[in-house]
């Protein structure tokens, strides 16, 4: 925010009349648009030069137009082309490496641009581009971790300084992918075999947790997983950061648990919401728990609620099995209000992205009983 202010004001001083101003406040944002653009260009790059695998890339913002999503990259193209969002995963040894050689291709190209737009300022419009292309690569040089993103500066500055827990974690992210990968492509046989040797090497390790959560819900075993995610959650030696996001999958969790009837109804619903509510206070993103969120309300009776935030979750979502678990919350919402039509044709969406997913697939077994 305070490089936000500290640039708005340069480029006002700088140009000292209204519609020089506002040419440049535009110019400005057009720069920051394009240093961040530079930045995502770079990680692209970067999967050739470090050796790592694109895990998301998002163009654009706003409703989704076209996807080419799996469930282990997403791929998506959004209603207005002004951003690009991309992330990359290292999946081979060195991981630390290689995660450090992505942070520096962004970096790079961030910083290129950068050098580019100040030789270039001749005019409102290229001063204040310039002036927002200079903010971006300040903001991504700062260390900043938030509950769901790393800056750049981060991974260049405090990676190679990160202590032994951080050091193991890189250690285990080759088989923790090959467990979440199985995982999410329905490979549950290949998945329980990778948990269990995560099991035995790294019993303790957040990372290695989180995976064997996500290998036993794909399984549905919700209440052995609700046990792994409640051990994640009490950890006192967590940083708010990663609390947050263990805190948005244990809500998940709890109702997922009640739903399948693992768990008292009262107690799950109020674990759910008191997770819902830690995560939103350290910073998870409000538009993330809508999932949870209308799993209570449905779970709760108030189907009205559900069926909006159900909808909302499904569709700003990108993650494959997310956005299919929100449809199953959706098709079960109708369900509930006596729309088995609506319902049908909502769960044929989730099966369209993962038909093996155990919400979806009872919601389409109940559907079928309910004729």
């Amino acid at each position: 925010m305070l490089v936000t202010l500290v640039t708005v004001a340069a480029v006002v001083v700088a140009e000292r009349s209204l519609p020089g101003a506002v040419t440049g406040l535009f110019g400005a944002l057009v720069g920051g648009l394009a240093a961040v653009a530079a930045s995502q260009f770079g990680l692209l790059t970067s999967t050739v030069v470090a050796g790592v695998s694109i895990a998301r890339l998002i163009v654009g913002v706003g409703p989704r137009v076209a996807d080419w999503s799996t469930p282990h990259r997403i791929v998506a193209l959004r209603a207005v082309p002004v951003m690009l969002s991309v992330s990359v995963r290292a999946t081979r040894s060195p991981v630390r490496v290689r995660v450090w050689v992505s942070a520096l291709c962004a970096l790079t190209f961030e910083t290129g641009l950068a050098v580019l737009a100040v030789l270039a300022a001749d005019g409102s419009f290229t001063r204040g581009l310039a002036a927002g292309a200079v903010a971006s690569l300040v903001l991504s040089l700062i260390p900043k971790q938030t509950a769901t993103t790393t800056s750049p500066g981060w991974l260049l500055f405090r990676l190679p300084m990160a202590g032994a827990d951080l050091a193991r974690q890189m250690e285990a992210a080759p088989m923790i992918g090959r467990a979440v990968s199985a995982a999410q492509a329905g490979d549950l046989v290949t998945a329980e075999r990778m948990a269990a040797r995560l099991r035995e090497s790294y019993p303790d390790l957040r990372p290695a947790l989180a995976a064997r959560i996500a290998v036993l819900e794909a399984q549905g075993r919700y209440a052995e997983a609700m046990i792994l995610a409640v051990k994640l959650t009490t950890d006192l030696t967590t940083d708010p950061q990663q609390a947050a996001g263990s805190f948005a999958a244990l809500a998940g969790l709890a109702c997922a648990t009640v739903e399948a009837g693992q768990l008292d109804a009262e107690v799950g619903l109020t674990t759910a919401s008191q997770a819902i509510e830690n995560a939103a206070t350290l910073g998870y993103p409000g538009h993330r728990l809508n999932g949870p969120r209308a799993m209570v309300e449905l779970l709760r009776g108030n189907l009205k609620e559900a069926i909006v935030l159900a909808r909302q979750a499904a569709g700003a979502g990108d993650d494959v099995l997310a956005r299919a678990d929100d449809l199953a919350t959706l098709a079960r919402a109708h369900m509930a209000a006596g729309d088995n039509r609506s319902a049908r044709e909502v769960i044929g969406e989730a099966e369209k992205l993962a038909k093996w997913w155990p919400r979806v697939a009872k919601t389409r077994t109940r559907l079928e009983v309910a004729g």
